[in-house]
């Protein structure tokens, strides 16, 4: 895994996505990572290049649809998306789990001991983040 494949303190999860590129292709069956706790997202790094040939090739032969899938096969999706185990916000339906919350607590105190300003003011935002992450999940 590559630093890439963290977000808020956690692993992001594998999901098959459709996408459009920047040159207005539509992708089916595209790998990404998905942050369950603010919804960033970007295509798995292992097949990142695969995707943009892919859309490049579409793009100077006119495709407007295609399937990452039927490009370069099923075992390398099923591959590529194993790396990815399921995530135990999917499974409560949480968005932040207490880990999360004790990893900024942490950090926080570190930054402070190191006289950390910038990182200690972005560490408070982060958890605040956190905060009103759960509060619109118990409305």
């Amino acid at each position: 895994m590559t630093q890439k494949d963290f977000c808020c303190g956690l692993t992001m999860i594998g999901l098959l996505r459709s996408i459009y590129s920047e040159g207005g292709v539509l992708v089916h069956d595209v790998p990404m990572l998905v942050c369950p706790t603010c919804h960033k997202s970007h295509i798995i790094p292992d097949l990142e290049f695969d995707y943009i040939m892919l859309t490049h090739y579409c793009e100077s032969d006119r495709v407007k649809v295609t399937s990452l899938r039927d490009a370069i096969g099923e075992r390398k999706i099923l591959d590529a998306l194993a790396k990815y185990p399921e995530d135990e916000r999917i499974r409560t339906g949480r968005r932040v789990l207490p880990q999360q919350i004790d990893a900024v607590l942490d950090l926080i105190n570190v930054a402070k001991g190191m006289d950390d300003e910038q990182w200690h003011n972005e560490l408070l935002d982060q958890l605040k983040k956190f905060s009103s992450y759960q509060q619109i999940k118990s409305r």
